[in-house]
């Protein structure tokens, strides 16, 4: 009987190191130099998922350079037509906020295109655990454009913490290949915790994923929660991007008595962009959604508003062109998109996305966008 239970548990430790070995494993960054999508300074950033390059550690503040270590806005595209996509990861920082759950704080969210440009979310129905290794697992995976030609995908990183490693795995038997980074120049975001993804459910869920998504342009996320405070030295890097615009998002850090450095802060900004570009510069008002229960806070967003206005009209009275301004009754924010009065909920993130989108299209009018298939 001894040796029967035994011959059983060698047969099922058989079985499990044959499942095991029937998922071949992939880490992205030794695919080549530019396989992290939603950032610049790739040869600079080959063996890490940061956001800002070495150098800057001794050049902004520790802050700004601890933030720029978490993943926000960064994601992986691949190609593959695998029935099971996996993933595993391990994270440096805390899995969960007070007011944003794990699976935006600490989570990935996938997203297939099929061979006719179809966006398609791709369930983990619960196959994740957040233990010492955080698991994804993507199952029944259905390709209604043909198995043959597969799907791209593009799996969305954490927004609120720093990545140490990842690797996809998919079976043995399937293919995968990692799509390099667009050439195209990117719209480029500096801004506050809301941009970096504060309090998306999912990470597919903030608001530059979303208009990334959705207007297919590539974005690169440039927020510190917390701290975006419109300072120099982070203007300084965000001039060397050869971007296709620059949204500058930094107002909700700017309110109450940081709001008398708004002016001169935009203007040294601006002029610090135009020695190196002329992209278009999309400056955004504060959407003080609060505001309905509290004069002071409305008191508040709306000082800050007004000097960014003062601002942006001083820089068109000196000549400086492609100046554009998204306005808080463009947000439209209602007292229903927010968490605790200053983060947006998914319905707020969708209320931004939208509003980005629509001007994004108002700046670039004859251009129509779309994402092009792997062959």
């Amino acid at each position: 009987m001894k040796h029967k239970i035994l011959l059983l548990l060698l047969l099922a430790f058989a079985n499990t190191s044959l499942l095991c070995a029937q998922t071949k494993w992939v880490n992205p960054l030794t695919q080549g130099e530019a396989t992290v999508h939603g950032r610049w300074w790739h040869s600079e950033l080959q063996d890490n998922f940061h956001r800002l390059p070495a150098r800057a550690e001794n050049v902004v503040r520790k802050a700004v350079w601890n933030l720029s270590r978490q993943s926000a806005g960064l994601s992986l595209m691949f190609h593959t037509n695998a029935p099971s996509i996996k993933v595993r990861y391990k994270v440096i920082g805390g899995l969960n906020m007070f007011h944003m759950p794990t699976t935006g704080v600490s989570g990935v969210d996938l997203y297939a295109t099929d061979a006719e440009g179809n966006l398609r979310w791709c369930a983990s129905k619960f196959n994740l655990s957040f233990k010492d290794t955080i698991n994804y697992e993507f199952k029944d995976l259905t390709y209604f454009t043909s198995k043959e030609r597969g799907y791209d995908y593009e799996l969305f990183l954490p927004l609120y913490n720093e990545v140490k490693w990842m690797e996809v795995g998919v079976p043995e038997d399937c293919d995968i290949s990692f799509i390099p980074c667009s050439q195209e120049q990117p719209i480029v975001v500096y801004g506050t915790s809301i941009a970096q993804g504060a309090c998306a459910s999912r990470t597919g869920m903030a608001w530059t994923n979303i208009v990334h998504r959705e207007t297919t342009y590539p974005m690169i996320n440039l927020a510190f929660s917390g701290n975006g405070l419109l300072e120099e030295e982070v203007f300084n890097f965000l001039a060397e991007i050869d971007a296709k615009l620059f949204i500058i998002d930094c107002l909700p850090n700017m309110a109450t008595e940081r709001t008398e450095f708004v002016y001169d802060r935009l203007i040294k900004g601006t002029e610090i962009l135009r020695t190196r570009s002329q992209a278009p510069i999309l400056f955004v008002e504060h959407n003080y959604a609060n505001g309905a229960s509290s004069q002071q806070s409305k008191d508040w967003y709306s000082h800050s508003n007004a000097e960014q206005r003062r601002a942006f009209e001083a820089l068109k009275a000196k000549g400086i062109q492609g100046l554009y301004l998204l306005t808080h009754e463009e947000l439209g924010f209602t007292q229903d998109t927010m968490v605790e009065g200053i983060h947006p909920n998914d319905l707020g993130m969708r209320q931004y996305a939208n509003a980005y989108i629509k001007k994004i299209h108002e700046i670039f009018p004859e251009e129509g966008h779309h994402k092009d298939f792997a062959k």
